[in-house]
């Protein structure tokens, strides 16, 4: 095509019927060389605001859309954050594809430069690869993390590691977010995620069981002490009862307790205490705490503690 030809057609689609010696001056004006930059500068910036635009509209969608599955706990959240990160940077290849498109056709020199880069791009792709070699690591680790799912947005973790413990905040392309118990966000690039001991209070089953222990005096009743502590975990309105069928057909105890120590001061008492999930089950550690005490107070059970006797010589 003429490069005479683009400009009338782009006068006619704008103007319409226009007076000849208009058109004549505007198809001048395109055949200089102030036409061609002035059309090469309208070609990017339409091309950057489209670019733009698209790229506004899909992360507005995707974002949302990954906002209401957080909101209903399902697990295809993360899936899409990953791939908003995918999209997005599909739209930024395109754009800059068209960019260099548009400059290549109308500036001569842009286009011997872009041939001379694409002839090295041999040495310019080993370079990139040994440069991005960490963040592909990662993306690959990020891609198996969400294929096999060891751990998902909203589950309780602790990277032994590192002895981090928190919450599956956010995965994304590069890495994870663990939100931990201190409102802190510490980021994990993926690759180190996929390789490290992750430990998951809930992978496959949520529910929670915390080892409570009781030191009371060698001088206290220990089978009123045991009773005691059975009968404060059955009465907490959060305690689960984690029995088989068959333990219960064997009568075995609603609440497990055991003897866990004779120590120095004190008969350590263990109480296996059953909760639906990690948050309710340190709620209710700390409430059993304080009901035992006072149990024991009112019934007579002393709870040890040390004490220090003094001989004068």
């Amino acid at each position: 095509m003429e490069q005479s030809e683009v400009p009338e057609k782009v006068v006619e689609a704008v103007t319409g019927a226009v007076p000849s010696g208009f058109r004549y001056e505007i198809m001048q004006f395109f055949d200089s060389d102030l036409g061609r930059m002035t059309q090469t500068l309208l070609s990017l910036i339409l091309v950057i605001l489209m670019t733009v635009v698209i790229k506004r509209i899909v992360s507005r969608g995707l974002h949302r859309l990954q906002t209401r599955l957080r909101a209903q706990n399902n697990s295809s959240a993360a899936l899409i954050g990953f791939m908003s990160h995918i999209v997005v940077g599909l739209v930024y290849i395109f754009g800059i594809i068209s960019v260099t498109g548009v400059l290549r056709t109308t500036i001569p020199v842009i286009d011997k430069i872009f041939t001379s880069l694409l002839a090295a791009g041999g040495i310019i792709t080993v370079i990139a690869g040994i440069a991005s070699q960490e963040a592909l690591g990662s993306m690959v680790s990020g891609i198996m993390i969400l294929a096999f799912k060891p751990f998902e947005l909203g589950d309780v973790v602790r990277y032994v590691d590192n002895d981090i413990s928190g919450v599956i905040e956010e995965i994304t392309v590069h890495h994870t977010t663990i939100r931990t118990w201190e409102n802190k966000r510490v980021i994990i690039p993926n690759s180190k995620m996929n390789s490290a001991i992750i430990e998951n209070a809930d992978y496959a089953d949520s529910k929670v069981c915390v080892l409570l222990d009781i030191g009371v005096t060698y001088e206290s009743d220990l089978v009123r002490a045991k009773a005691l502590l059975m009968q404060e975990i059955e009465k907490h309105p959060d305690y689960i009862d984690n029995r088989t069928p068959m333990d219960k057909e064997n009568g075995v105890p609603r609440v497990l307790v055991r003897i866990k120590e004779l120590a120095d001061s004190a008969v350590v008492l263990r109480a296996w205490v059953w909760a639906r999930d990690n948050a309710t089950a340190a709620a209710m550690k700390s409430d059993l705490l304080q009901s035992v005490k006072a149990a024991y107070e009112a019934n007579g059970v002393e709870i040890a503690y040390p004490h220090l006797v003094v001989v004068n010589k």
